[in-house]
């Protein structure tokens, strides 16, 4: 892999207020690569003519014909690619100067993989750090285990960059996906070709409290750890294909990654009785990683599913008195 070989595709839609950082992250780095904004079709007709005019020739810029959809344009993205390597760059998030210097290391140490990935910090709407994805344990580069690929998806965007050969020999990304698109792609790239990571924070990816796009409704209705799990028995049926002794386990996976209580604070207010009686079953079905969480599970078997809604109505409360004050 050399520098040359690279392209970050800036993906948008209608999300524009935060497209220049993303673009001006691309182009800023400590080895220049190619760029391209790949826009959606969205409703704003004036945004190419204005990223245009402060990036200038630095970038290419297409605008799809039609509305593709979050994933069948991140196909687009691997169409209009002319290069080896790809990184998709979501219009909200941004990349670390030293991305591509640290996707060249990882490369020279772990040749020959489909996939490499880094760490990310979560921002939020201002930029401002939350929290930073979980350190890889044990060397600062390691080659993934494909079968916890398959397992649980270990890709933050945007730090992430693959061979767009090879997946679009593996038919591309799934245009229909509702949720797990990208970790569709990651593990058949894992099982395939390989993957290695490094522990070096490599993107910035920004969380938001608005509905905003189609995944986010997916996690603020509740369906997203059911998509997850059923993503999980595709990635488990691939790799048993491939002679690996694998089984799908929900409660063996709800036990490494038990439902994050802070999930169901933010939106078991407004699930629908079907997915709040589904999420508070894996709820039940999680290990508990503390004592307060065994404590609200301890409360919730006792009192229902309607007091997980109810925990949620009441933390949002507070959060809403808490950012008057």
């Amino acid at each position: 892999m050399i520098p040359g070989d690279i392209t970050i595709a800036v993906t948008v839609f209608d999300r524009c207020e935060y497209i220049h950082q993303a673009v001006a992250s691309a182009l800023a780095q400590t080895v220049p690569v190619r760029v391209m904004v790949v826009e959606d079709c969205g409703p704003d007709l004036g945004l190419q003519a204005q990223v245009l005019a402060r990036f200038g020739s630095r970038i290419t810029y297409h605008r799809n014909s039609r509305r593709r959809g979050l994933f069948d344009n991140w196909n687009a993205c691997l169409d209009l690619c002319v290069t080896p390597w790809l990184c998709l760059l979501h219009d909200d998030d941004f990349l670390t100067p030293d991305f591509v210097e640290a996707m060249v290391e990882v490369a020279a140490r772990i040749p020959d993989k489909g996939l490499y990935h880094g760490r990310c910090h979560v921002v939020d709407a201002e930029g401002k750090v939350a929290r930073t994805t979980p350190a890889l344990p044990g060397a600062e580069w390691q080659a993934a285990d494909p079968v916890q690929v398959a397992l649980r998806n270990p890709v933050c965007f945007p730090a992430e960059l693959f061979r767009a050969d090879f997946a679009k020999a593996l038919g591309g990304f799934r245009a229909t996906s509702l949720f797990t698109g990208d970790w569709d792609m990651w593990a058949k790239l894992a099982l395939r070709y390989g993957a290695a990571a490094t522990n070096r924070v490599i993107g910035n990816v920004r969380s938001h409290n608005t509905e905003g796009r189609g995944t986010t409704r997916v996690i603020r209705n509740g369906k997203c750890y059911g998509l997850t799990l059923m993503q999980a028995k595709k990635n488990v049926a691939r790799a048993r294909q491939q002679g690996k002794g694998l089984r799908f386990d929900r409660r063996l996976i709800l036990k490494s990654n038990p439902v994050p209580t802070r999930f169901l604070f933010e939106n078991a207010w407004e699930f629908s009785p079907r997915m709040l009686s589904y999420n508070y079953g894996l709820l039940l079905q999680s290990r508990p990683p503390h004592s307060g969480y065994l404590l609200l599970q301890i409360l919730a078997r006792w009192l229902g599913p309607g007091f997980v809604s109810a925990a949620s109505k009441l933390y949002r409360v507070r959060r809403k008195i808490g950012n008057r004050g």
